[in-house]
């Protein structure tokens, strides 16, 4: 690589690969310029487990080189790398010496470069640091090279901080409050005490309902028009905590407090309008809209309009944590809408449920929520279960797409709370002969709509009977599935060592994590209610000796679900399974780093010594 000519063909092949395609032509070409090539036949080694580092990195123009774990006296292959794959690039991330063996699969032709110069570039370019800290663990708040800023990485302060704060005083009139809202224009004021705090936060549509329930003597206290306290977040908040916060609010508005308390002194007050700028379609008021459906049909556009605004905004994982939760929030409402189109008085007399991933806050896609309802010990069944049916019904007329068969029929999913309690109780003591693998989506019971108290009375019941033994057999059962190995050109390499066409993602990586995760939850006596994500979070309290384990695999786990929401989102499905030829090379540099972080956690997880420890 003597010639310009020749340095500039070898930048040109870089600018195809990854992280090389986020770095300017000008640093490529004086990297090429100083570069060289190696020739190697198939079955040389190129490098040696454990030997010091090479003083270059190497890049494979063509061929395939596989890496071999020696350790131990014991050889098991570890990854398959083909064109625009780098070796030797774990110094960066701290290794004293090579990780592997590296063995030529066929003639290969290598690339090197001065290990000095490329660290040069990792350092002015952030991306390539990213990409290259995923080959030994996996990568935090990982963004596409060219990510925008996100919602997520905004402070909502900063978006009204400097906007006008109107406000009126608790003892003005009504008539003196509305008064103010029509001549400022504003669409939410702030009722403040003496002390500037935040009363409540008014907005037209209170003045409405008001006047709608017969109204009164517009000279009387602003107080006796007001209902509840208002939602109040910190400074620091960001935009996406803000808009979940103004969903589930009552007014769609809500106050930010120097402390994030209705304690705190009033700082700004946000509606749905300050903050439609950032996004292209306004989520607040999709949920809002939700509640107003009319029917069915108005139901089905306005999820599918939440899928395709979460797939906007679904540019990296760093966006998962608050889309997820949007997601979630969109699925409550829906069936709550289903519900009050139907007979809300009845159903508020039982407890509405989601298990499986919606239980779990998991569910980007169109996938059909699960929903379970827990009956009042005297209610009559039959009623209960022909809404029940009603509801899944509705679901499809909604666009959710059609669910996979349970384990159980689905008047199972109906029961009294003493059933469920008897159910779970069961399951606890005797899950071999109960069967318990057909009932782990169960364990992900989440109240979304009703009498809580019945789900209540199961999460007490199951903390009480929740043992070490039954711990035991749960973590047993985790390890029935492994991930994958590596991808291969356009295969998945499964753990045998043979080539797969699909990427089997939920099978193979989501249930994994699901499942491990479920089992410290318990082990933490949280047992309903929380995600795999709050589950992990626990683990890394229970356990701090071993903290990276879990945080690698709630990282995996974001990565997971990133993938699966905007593939399942785009393509229609439920991203369960996807060939890899949906995965760009970042993506699949990505999720090899989140394989081997699976496999430190089922490791960890069959060896019970743990258990002991509790």
């Amino acid at each position: 690589m003597e010639t310009a000519a020749i340095s500039y063909r070898v930048a040109d092949f870089l600018k195809k690969h990854p992280p090389f395609h986020a770095i300017d032509e000008a640093d490529l070409v004086g990297l090429a310029a100083r570069g060289r090539v190696k020739f190697h036949e198939a079955n040389d080694f190129v490098l040696w487990q454990g030997e010091p580092h090479r003083a270059h990195i190497f890049v494979i123009q063509q061929g395939t080189v596989s890496l071999w774990d020696e350790a131990g006296g014991r050889t098991e292959l570890r990854d398959i790398l083909g064109t625009g794959d780098m070796l030797g690039i774990e110094r960066f991330n701290g290794a004293p010496r090579c990780a592997h063996s590296a063995r030529a699969g066929s003639d290969v032709v290598l690339y090197t470069f001065p290990a000095e110069d490329f660290a040069d570039l990792l350092e002015r370019y952030p991306y390539a640091r990213q990409y290259v800290a995923a080959h030994s663990g996996v990568t935090v708040d990982y963004q596409p090279a060219d990510a925008r800023h996100e919602p997520q990485q905004l402070l909502l302060h900063d978006l009204v901080g400097r906007k006008e704060l109107y406000t009126c005083m608790d003892h003005d009139s009504i008539r003196e409050a509305a008064c103010q809202m029509v001549t400022s224009g504003a669409d939410a004021i702030a009722v403040v005490d003496r002390e500037h705090r935040a009363r409540a936060v008014l907005t037209p549509h209170d003045v409405l309902g008001w006047i709608a329930g017969g109204g009164g003597d517009v000279d009387q206290p602003i107080t006796c028009l007001l209902q509840a306290s208002p939602s109040t977040v910190p400074p620091d908040a960001a935009v996406t905590e803000g808009v979940l916060a103004m969903a589930a609010s009552r007014g769609g508005a809500l106050a930010i407090t120097t402390d994030g308390t209705v304690a705190g002194r009033l700082l700004a007050v946000v509606t749905a309008r300050d903050v439609a700028p950032v996004f292209g379609d306004q989520p607040v008021s999709v949920l809002r809209e939700v509640g107003l459906a009319r029917n069915l049909d108005d139901l089905r556009a306005l999820n599918q309009r939440a899928r395709a605004f979460a797939l906007q905004h679904l540019s990296g994982t760093t966006s998962l944590d608050w889309l997820v939760r949007f997601a979630h929030a969109t699925d409550v409402s829906i069936v709550r809408r289903i519900i009050a189109l139907t007979n809300e008085q009845r159903a508020l007399s039982a407890c509405w449920c989601f298990c499986g991933p919606a239980g779990r806050e998991e569910s980007l896609t169109l996938a059909a929520p699960w929903p379970v309802m827990i009956l009042h010990d005297d209610r009559d069944r039959g009623p209960a279960l022909a809404m029940y049916r009603h509801v899944l019904d509705a679901l499809a007329d909604c666009g959710y797409l059609a669910p996979p068969e349970t384990p159980f029929d689905p008047s199972f999913y109906v029961a009294s709370v003493a059933e469920w309690k008897t159910r779970y109780s069961a399951w606890v003591r005797d899950p071999i002969v109960q069967q318990l693998y057909k009932a782990r989506p169960l364990f992900d019971l989440r109240a979304i709509h009703g009498a809580q108290s019945l789900w209540q009375e199961i999460v007490t019941t199951v903390g009480e009977v929740v043992d070490r033994d039954f711990l035991h057999i749960l973590a047993n059962d985790c390890l029935a599935n492994l991930p994958p190995l590596t991808f291969f050109q356009d295969a998945v390499v499964e753990e045998t060592g043979e080539l797969a066409a699909v990427f089997r993602l939920e099978e193979s990586v989501l249930c994994p994590l699901v499942d491990v995760g479920r089992v410290f939850g318990m082990a933490a006596r949280a047992v309903l209610g929380r995600s795999t994500l709050e589950r992990l979070v626990m683990a890394r309290s229970l356990f701090p000796e071993h903290e990276s384990i879990f945080r690698d695999a709630a990282e995996t786990l974001r990565i997971v679900l990133w993938q699966q929401g905007r593939v399942g989102i785009r393509q229609g499905t439920d991203g369960s399974e996807l060939p890899p030829t949906l995965l760009s090379r970042q993506d699949r540099h990505l999720l090899k780093g989140g394989f081997r972080s699976v496999v430190r956690l089922l490791e960890f997880t069959a060896d019970r010594a743990w258990i002991g420890t509790l």
